[in-house]
């Protein structure tokens, strides 16, 4: 009986990990949509090791950031316009939209509409899909945000008056300050301290029930009252400001008092709640600051709203603003933590994972890897590039002629020596056959000691006596054989140089480019001001190159030198024996010994 039992229970078990082990294969094949041919996994963590939050939060807008060491822009349009965000069902696709998307550079934020997050958990995330060349844009800029937010301006405008991201379109009336400053995500504004942003009243931008105000802050310098927002006709007010340093709050009558000092030149989140007749809350980097205690109503004063200083032009900000939100209701603490921890340029919320690739784009990643390297190399790196480059075509050039010239020279050597072996007289080759030998080293070296030999006894022709040659005379046969290999030898060596140079200058021309470009790069951040990875991968990336095309020279190089010095080697050995040999051979013949 219990054994009937053991075995049902095992059959159950087997079946359920087949199931689990079928359904984790389908969700792992499974894939949006086929046009999109690469997608990346948004993964998400509010764990202590992550953003830290303790809520559940829902239709949270997150900021994705993208760059070249996280995103392969070659494989999407080089405007972007075939992102899509899909959920982690893979079949619902988000609402999202692009602050920037600059492929040339490889930057990108993007901002996508995320229906849940869990706190305390890292199990959500959402799909990100590119690489469709025929897709269109599908961004949607109201859709990313709830019903609640009723402005949100990312100054990423080059010029004009910054615009209202929200489906409200509470756009900016009036603005004289400055964009296009690299700011805390993307490029901000820029206020002297006269310069103002001026907002409509709108409908939407109805604060009875509660509001929040949020922004990225960087203090140019720290005095009197200086308004981050003020609605103020007068009468009734709502005002968040700096002042001495310290940020406070004013609605109607009830007032925080300043938090800590903000730090100047530096990017601080700063983010106020308002809920009627509970708190007035000031929140600073994600931490609550300060507190007050808040009326039943919010006035809703008769003016049009100003960032940045008074709707007079007093009290003005002298600093940079960027992301500057209005919502209609109070938002939870754990939302200002989510936003501050997914803004920051060092925020956990949000991580891409590894890069996988659908049916119809199976490409090669390190391809495309290589084509992002290209783009970033400056002109010395390619003068460095192509130096290195031709170095290796005149090594390839010279160990090809060198290769096939030893084949030539052994084949005729070994022919030659057959030849030579099979005549009793070392004299007895005659000219006629220099053709079968014409590459032939050894065969060479015997006309010049033949031709000595020869030179010699044609003295003694017309004499009827036998004479032997003295060993001065076979001295100076000596001498022309050796001279002989010397030149033999030099034919060998010639040219070598330019592999050995390969060999030694190819890593150093290298690293001189490598040197070059990190120098470049730093350069660059200097002047721009904005040091982060995604800044400096690209550089350094392109700047390694010179090392590996230095490498790449070198390396085959030194095998093609070390294998042609060894053949070279081999015909100089047997240049040595053959000489002695034939040098006997003579002296036997014609020598004063014979």
């Amino acid at each position: 009986m219990i054994g009937c039992v053991v075995k049902r229970m095992m059959k159950g078990a087997a079946l359920a990990l087949l199931l689990t082990v079928a359904l984790g294969a389908t969700r792992a094949d499974a894939w949006w949509d086929a046009k999109w041919e690469m997608r990346r996994k948004v993964a998400f963590d509010t764990t202590d090791k992550g953003a830290n939050i303790t809520d559940n939060l829902a239709e949270l807008p997150v900021l994705v950031r993208l760059h070249s060491g996280n995103f392969t822009f070659e494989a999407a349009k080089n405007d972007g316009s075939d992102i899509r965000f899909v959920g982690s069902d893979d079949k619902t696709p988000l609402k999202y939209h692009l602050e920037r998307f600059d492929a040339k550079q490889g930057i990108a934020l993007c901002w996508v509409k995320v229906p849940q997050i869990a706190g305390k958990a890292a199990q959500d995330s959402v799909w990100l899909y590119y690489g469709n060349s025929s897709a269109a844009s599908g961004a949607d800029s109201g859709g990313t945000y709830d019903t609640a937010q009723a402005a949100l301006f990312h100054f990423n405008e080059k010029e004009g008056v910054p615009k209202d991201a929200t489906a409200y379109a509470n756009h900016g009336a009036e603005f004289n300050g400055k964009l296009g400053a690299v700011a805390a995500i993307g490029n901000g504004a820029l206020f002297s301290g006269a310069e103002r942003l001026v907002v409509k009243r709108s409908p939407s931008l109805n604060l009875s029930k509660g509001f929040s105000f949020s922004a990225w802050v960087k203090p140019a310098q720290l005095g009197g009252e200086a308004r981050l927002l003020s609605w103020d006709d007068g009468k009734e007010s709502i005002v968040i400001a700096v002042d001495q340093g310290g940020a406070f709050a004013r609605v109607g009558k009830a007032a925080t008092g300043r938090t800590k000092p903000l730090a100047a030149g530096a990017w601080q989140h700063l983010a106020v709640t308002a809920d009627p007749g509970k708190k007035l809350i000031i929140y600073l980097n994600g931490q609550e600051a300060t507190t007050a205690a808040l009326p039943a109503s919010i006035p809703s004063p008769a003016a049009e709203l100003a960032i940045g200083a008074g709707l007079d032009g007093k009290n003005g900000f002298n600093g940079e603003l960027d992301e500057v939100g209005i919502a209609s209701i109070p938002r939870p603490a754990s939302w200002i933590t989510a936003a501050v921890a997914g803004q920051g340029q060092d925020g956990k919320l949000a991580t891409l994972m590894q890069e996988e690739a659908g049916k119809g784009g199976e490409g090669d990643l390190t391809i495309q890897l290589m084509k992002i390297i290209a783009k970033s190399i400056t002109l010395d790196g390619w003068l460095i590039i192509g130096l290195c480059t031709s170095m290796l075509f005149l090594s390839v050039f010279v160990f090809v002629k060198k290769f096939l010239l030893l084949n030539k020279i052994q084949r005729d050597n070994q022919s030659f020596l057959e030849a030579f072996a099979s005549n009793h007289d070392p004299l007895a080759l005659r000219e006629s056959e220099e053709d079968d030998f014409e590459h032939s080293s050894l065969y060479r070296i015997y006309r010049a000691g033949h031709d000595e030999i020869v030179n010699w006894l044609s003295r003694f022709e017309d004499s009827s006596e036998v004479h032997r040659l003295s060993p001065s005379v076979m001295n100076i046969y000596r001498a022309s054989l050796d001279k002989a290999s010397a030149k033999e030898t030099q034919k060998l060596n010639a040219w070598l140089i330019v592999m050995t140079l390969s060999i030694s200058g190819g890593p150093f021309w290298g690293l001189l480019g490598t040197v070059w470009g990190v120098m470049n790069t730093f350069a660059a951040l200097a002047a721009s001001g904005e040091a982060n990875l995604s800044a400096i991968a690209p550089g350094v990336a392109s700047a390694l190159a010179c090392t590996l095309f230095g490498l790449f020279v070198a390396i085959p190089a030194l095998f093609a030198y070390s294998y042609l010095t060894m053949r070279m080697k081999i015909i100089n050995s047997d240049t040595r024996i053959f000489i002695d040999e034939l040098h006997v051979k003579i002296e036997g013949a014609y020598g004063e010994s014979a």
